[in-house]
């Protein structure tokens, strides 16, 4: 392919770079570089019309130029339309070294949305994990998996290498724009955002996030804390995520670990826990929490028993059960409008501060 001399400001950068942030120490000296040796490798770029351009690859080579006021680049033109040149763009920059593991669990997810795959990269995780043992187990795949399957062969990324890559995408989105706020060099270790994925409750996430950042804490404490303190009790796991109380993770992988307190800090988490214990006692004691809760069983038990009768019809005349199911003192609601009122007073009662007599039994 022939090398050509564009105008820089005829080039835009693509849509599809994968890359959030460029390390502005880094760009200077490829600045630098440039400046010295002048552009040793030629951008890859295509035609966008009226004598403009888009990047495929080499936005940092492209930034670099910029910076040391360059007025042209050299450039590769490549034939290729928007669907071929976002594949190419992605598949070229997440195989980067540098490139972050969150960039780059993003980056894959794009090439699956492009190949037309729309699962949350938590969901696509698991469904590359569940493949993954399939193939092991000589078992078959849906057409879905075997799609998926293939598009990671597409890529040339080891399928485990895409798994941790999409689950480190898909930790909460306040924890994402910290760490890619952050200088590489602060950044926690990698692995350790695949392992966050695996905290369901986002508050929760966050607050080990926190814990791990304060402590400083490399690769393997991490990743053992991040699998030890989901099996701690809630009021003593509460108190060490919210008292500033150092931790250490002790053992090893053939016996097991465990997280350890200080001595000296012991008497704090008592007392954390004491307090925590008497908060909660306070709050389930209020009458609106047992209004709530009654309405939130209420909600949970119409919905199950929808989707029950889903499953049930007559078995003389083959109509569905609810069809036939009515309160005798509404019995002209349908099982779809008593969900909705169930769950109309779910969120009235979640707003409040004071009970509904309607809804409480009188205590004798």
């Amino acid at each position: 392919m022939e090398i050509v001399h564009i105008p820089i400001n005829k080039i835009s950068p693509s849509p599809f770079q994968p890359r959030e942030t460029f390390d502005k120490e880094e760009l200077e000296e490829l600045a630098e570089s440039i400046k010295e040796f002048d552009l040793l490798n030629p951008i890859l770029i295509r035609s966008t019309g009226d004598d403009t351009y888009q990047i495929i690859a080499g936005e940092r080579r492209w930034r670099a130029a910029q910076f040391v006021g360059m007025k042209k680049i050299y450039a590769i033109i490549k034939d290729i339309d928007d669907s071929r040149q976002r594949i190419e763009s992605l598949i070229e920059n997440i195989h980067r070294k540098d490139l972050y593991m969150i960039e780059k669990g993003r980056g894959v997810l794009e090439i699956f949305r492009a190949e037309g795959i729309i699962q949350s990269p938590k969901s696509l995780a698991n469904i590359i994990n569940s493949i993954q043992r399939k193939k092991s187990r000589n078992l078959s795949l849906i057409p879905t998996e075997e799609k998926i399957d293939e598009i990671c062969s597409k890529i040339h990324i080891k399928p485990n290498t895409v798994r941790l890559w999409l689950e480190a995408a898909s930790v909460e989105p306040e924890i994402i724009q910290k760490e890619l706020g952050k200088s590489v060099e602060d950044r926690i270790p990698e692995r350790v955002l695949s392992r966050l994925s695996t905290i369901a409750d986002p508050n929760l996430q966050k607050s080990i996030y926190a814990k791990i950042v304060e402590l400083d804490m490399g690769k393997d404490q991490a990743s053992k804390f991040v699998s030890q303190i989901k099996k701690i009790p809630d009021v003593e796991r509460d108190a060490i995520l919210t008292q500033g109380i150092p931790v250490e993770v002790l053992g090893d992988a053939k016996d097991g670990y465990s997280i350890e307190i200080p001595k000296d800090e012991i008497d704090a988490v008592k007392k954390a826990v004491a307090v925590g214990k008497k908060k909660s006692a306070e709050i389930l004691a209020k009458p609106i929490i047992e209004e709530r809760g009654r309405h939130r069983r209420n909600l949970q038990a119409h919905s199950k028993i929808i989707e029950m009768l889903d499953n049930l019809f007559c078995p003389w005349c083959g109509k569905p059960a609810s069809t036939h199911l009515r309160w005798t003192c509404h019995s002209d609601e349908t099982w779809e409008e008593v969900r909705e009122q169930a769950k109309e007073n779910y969120d009235d009662a979640s707003k409040r501060t004071e009970v509904n007599g309607r809804f409480m039994p009188k205590k004798k």
